[in-house]
């Protein structure tokens, strides 16, 4: 399967090294971590929360000493198999049939004589020597975040502890005793991020004494965007789960309820009984000043807003904190030097429209971080910040680390491309209905400094200026002063999707359908 090179990579600048990384000739060592959701405004500080508070220290200092690309971007939002895109070279849309498993990422770098290695979350169907992994040590549920049962290829055992920490030290304790001298590929999944946000004990109380403001668009009536805006199942104030989502629970239920197959309760009944003592008496005052104030009407909204953020900030900070401990393993234990790749399946909505989930082609869902970063002599290269990355695109890059350390050019020519929709746009789409959230089916292209989104079910269209109105706040689609632009990026949003095979089934759509999709009762604005 040919692999089609993006035109970012024809400013993607020759590596310069060390002389000692000259002289020796090895390849580079490669470590990518990659999140479940990771929102990017909480890269740095969180000033629009009015706070300085840093969730990520140690990766905003990578991003400092390395590169950080403003506009990375995953071709769909919603679940898929863990780090598809970076595996396969594929949308995340695109189907797995034909592919030939010898064109996995890893399996390329086990190819030419790396050592391949993976720990941490993995939903593929097959374990992870499918996909080319020499060693891989996996959680055998992705939901168990409280004393994981961990895979090999020969042996499951549970490790107490939260997976966070746990996936690090299986890290940690590989490189200590790594004896391997070829260069190593290794991939580190972090599913903490994910609904409902279970922190590690030892975090509960960080952030108690902060207050965050509630993004200026928490109470949007959201008038001035497409209707399938007010058709969907994450709104902060009425669709979070006060217990399986917030941890305001009667411990007691859980206890004698073996039914609900709710991620929280999977996670209580996994814990110790040392572990339910101390999650309790964490969460003990917090709950009783929540009864105490009783709070009614929007202020239960911000409430649960408190509660929610925080808890993906503890899960957000735990995660960094563990990179860290990565990362100065790394510089203690590999000598030679290694690259340092950090990016996430998916964004996140922190608060924007009053939302918590993801799936949208919204910015605050399809933005994704991606830091890169060269230690011990190897420099990162240089991104065109201003063009957009897809995550697909870290296929190629990181494909073409794999050559041998010199300090000549890279030499990156990209095919061919007739076809003008294939590179510095995006193209994004969201297949699935109802999925976790319910959004509306729907596929989009950003091109420059506007995106163009339908929902193809309703025949409902947004176009936005995203340099004027970077919150997404004004749908441009029926302006006069836009006609012009529509119209031309309705013929690029139509041939992205023909060149994606993005065959969109609208014969299961009928009218009875749609009308129940538009109830009422499913109306949240």
């Amino acid at each position: 399967m040919g692999i089609r090179l993006p035109i970012w990579t024809i400013v993607f600048l020759a590596f310069h090294f060390s002389t000692k990384a000259e002289t020796n000739g090895k390849k580079p060592n490669i470590l990518i971590c990659i999140s479940e959701d990771h929102a990017v405004r909480f890269l740095a500080n969180s000033e629009d929360l009015r706070t300085l508070i840093n969730p990520t220290p140690h990766l905003s200092k990578i991003s400092q000493v390395g590169e950080f690309h403003p506009l990375a971007y995953c071709t769909n939002a919603g679940p898929n198999y863990t780090a598809f895109s970076l595996l396969t070279g594929k949308s995340k849309s695109a189907k797995m049939e034909g592919f030939d498993s010898s064109q996995f990422l890893s399996q390329h770098f086990k190819t030419i004589g790396y050592e391949t290695v993976f720990f941490g979350s993995w939903t593929w169907d097959k374990d992870p020597n499918y996909a080319g992994f020499d060693l891989w040590k996996i959680l055998d549920d992705p939901e168990i975040f409280v004393n994981p049962r961990i895979k090999d290829s020969k042996n499951q055992y549970v490790t107490e502890g939260h997976t966070t920490d746990v996936i690090t030290d299986l890290a940690i304790q590989w490189l200590n005793k790594r004896t391997e001298t070829k260069p190593f590929f290794a991939l580190v999944s972090f599913q903490s991020t994910k609904r409902p946000w279970i922190p590690p004990i030892r975090t509960i109380d960080k952030y108690n004494a902060e207050w965050f403001d509630t993004p200026e668009t928490f109470f949007s009536n959201l008038e001035n965007r497409a209707p399938a805006n007010k058709y969907q199942n994450m709104n902060i104030g009425s669709d979070l789960d006060p217990v399986l989502d917030l941890f305001l629970p009667n411990y007691a239920d859980l206890n004698s309820s073996d039914s609900t197959t709710s991620i929280w309760a999977k996670n209580w009944k996994s814990m110790n009984d040392e572990q339910k003592s101390a999650w309790g008496l964490s969460w003990k005052p917090q709950n009783e000043a929540f009864s105490r104030e009783s709070p009614q009407g929007e202020s239960v909204s911000i409430w649960m807003f408190q509660r929610f953020i925080k808890n993906y900030l503890r899960c957000l900070y735990a995660m960094d904190e563990n990179i860290g401990r990565l990362v100065d393993s790394m510089d203690s234990n590999v000598e030679e030097g290694y690259n340092f790749i950090y990016t996430s399946e998916r964004g996140r909505f922190t608060g924007e429209f009053g939302w918590f989930g993801s799936e949208w082609m919204y910015e605050p869902s399809a933005r994704v971080p991606l830091v890169f970063a060269g230690f011990e002599g190897l420099h990162t290269p240089v991104f065109k910040t201003e063009e957009i990355f897809r995550d697909f695109d870290l296929y190629s890059l990181i494909k073409n680390l794999g050559k041998s350390i010199t300090n000549e050019p890279s030499q990156i020519i990209p095919q061919s491309n007739s076809n003008l929709i294939r590179n510095n746009q995006l193209y994004f789409s969201h297949l699935t209905h109802p999925g976790e959230y319910g959004v509306s089916p729907h596929h989009g292209l950003r091109k420059g400094k506007y995106k163009i989104v339908h929902y193809y079910p309703f025949d409902e269209w947004e176009f936005f200026d995203l340099e004027n109105d970077p919150k997404e706040l004004q749908n441009l689609y029926n302006k006069e002063t836009h006609s012009t632009l529509v119209t031309e990026y309705k013929e690029y949003l139509k041939r992205a999707g023909e060149f994606r095979k993005n065959k969109r089934e609208n014969q299961l759509f009928s009218e009875n359908w749609k009308r129940k999709q538009r109830s009422p009762k499913n109306k949240k604005r």
